[in-house]
């Protein structure tokens, strides 16, 4: 929180520099005189402070959080479109990030509580160590898709391991649009998880068909037997060919080859068709 004293003939030119040197608005600050002095030249001594808000008691909250910690860090404050975004940097980030980011998480969760406890304060507290939440969020949503193409080719439901609420929701808005499975969380605090479920069953086709409901293959059932001594045999004899083309005409195989009538073989100079 910024606070100032600036001298100056008079209250009103005093309270005009201090805001010029703070960059606020007179809205912003609280001010008070803190000494006036002289009968012929008048010197007024004022006292500009920055009101206490929400996102400035967050803010001084990480910061003196950090330093009776120990560690060599600073923290940048940003306003976003949903609230305020605290982003930590310095030599000892790693140690303000903790293992999969459970000591921002609680850094977050309490910061977000001072703030609220200000009057006036709306908004979303997000407290970052140079920018590990984007990072989380590729390697989460990577592994989301992966684990959702295990569960929609085994057909079988695939439970992640306990995660926190931020990190749930990225598994949720990952495979949101994915037709393939459905995603939903079970158990309680702080062991909740993320389970992923194929949308189909597995053997389930496009038309939802399973596999045991496969249409009989009419050709092969059709198809005589070899030790079927009863069916006739036979021969080439008995075959039928339904065209007016001389089937030992070389210049009419490619009319053969058009219509079908299937591979062509040479014996000598004269081509026959089978």
């Amino acid at each position: 929180m910024k606070s100032i004293e600036v001298t100056a003939s008079s209250y009103d030119e005093a309270l005009r520099n201090a805001l010029e040197q703070l960059g606020l608005d007179e809205s912003e600050v609280d001010t008070a005189i803190v000494k006036e002095s002289g009968l012929i030249k008048k010197k007024v001594t004022v006292k500009v402070t920055q009101k206490l808000t929400g996102q400035l008691a967050a803010l001084e909250f990480i910061q003196g959080a950090i330093k009776r910690m120990g560690f060599d860090c600073e923290v940048e404050m940003t306003e976003t479109e949903e609230g305020y975004l605290y982003n930590i940097g310095g030599p000892d980030v790693a140690h303000i990030i903790g293992y999969r980011g459970d000591v921002l998480d609680s850094l977050q969760y309490l910061a977000l509580l001072i703030a609220n406890s200000t009057g006036g304060f709306d908004g979303r507290v997000i407290v970052d160590g140079e920018n590990y939440r984007e990072k989380r969020v590729q390697v989460l949503t990577k592994l989301a898709r992966r684990l959702a193409f295990k569960a929609a080719k085994s057909g079988e439901a695939v439970s992640l391991e306990p995660m926190n609420p931020f990190e749930r929701r990225v598994i949720h808005a990952a495979l949101a649009d994915d037709s393939y499975v459905t995603t939903h969380s079970e158990g309680d605090e702080p062991s909740r998880y993320v389970v992923i479920a194929p949308s189909k069953k597995r053997g389930e086709g496009r038309t939802g068909r399973r596999d045991g409901d496969r249409r009989p293959d009419r050709r092969r059932e059709d198809r005589p037997r070899r030790s079927d001594s009863s069916a006739p045999a036979v021969s080439k004899s008995n075959i039928e060919y339904h065209t007016d083309i001389d089937m030992y005409d070389a210049s009419s195989s490619v009319n053969f080859k058009k219509k079908g009538f299937g591979k062509t073989k040479s014996y000598g100079n004269n081509k026959r068709f089978f």
